[in-house]
């Protein structure tokens, strides 16, 4: 039985420590993203569930969809968040006061 060659080896090493080292990564930054969030709730009582261009694309959305039968969970979601963000003094995403200002209601 002839082992494997050194380069095979050394693939399968590359590849096992990418893979790992990427999840390990990926597990603790989302770690610290949870936390900042958990801690924003703990000061705030809320806190903005959509990045301005999402909020962007949500508004969109129900503008483009007012007949979809999940119109109303998306008003929903809106709304949620626009109160969020014009009652909190701390954002989880990257909102300026221009930005929150202009926000219209649904």
């Amino acid at each position: 039985m002839a082992g494997l060659p050194p380069d095979v080896w050394a693939m399968m090493i590359f590849s096992i420590l990418a893979f790992f080292g990427v999840s390990l990564w990926t597990l603790v930054y989302t770690l610290f993203q949870e936390e900042r969030k958990l801690d924003l709730l703990r000061s705030e009582e809320a806190i903005d569930t959509h990045a301005p261009a999402a909020l962007r694309d949500l508004r969109a959305w129900i503008e483009a969809h007012p007949n979809d039968p999940d119109l109303d969970e998306a008003q929903r979601t809106y709304r949620e968040c626009v109160e969020a963000l014009q009652t909190t003094d701390r954002h989880f995403y990257d909102w300026t006061a221009e930005d929150i200002e202009r926000l219209e209601a649904l």
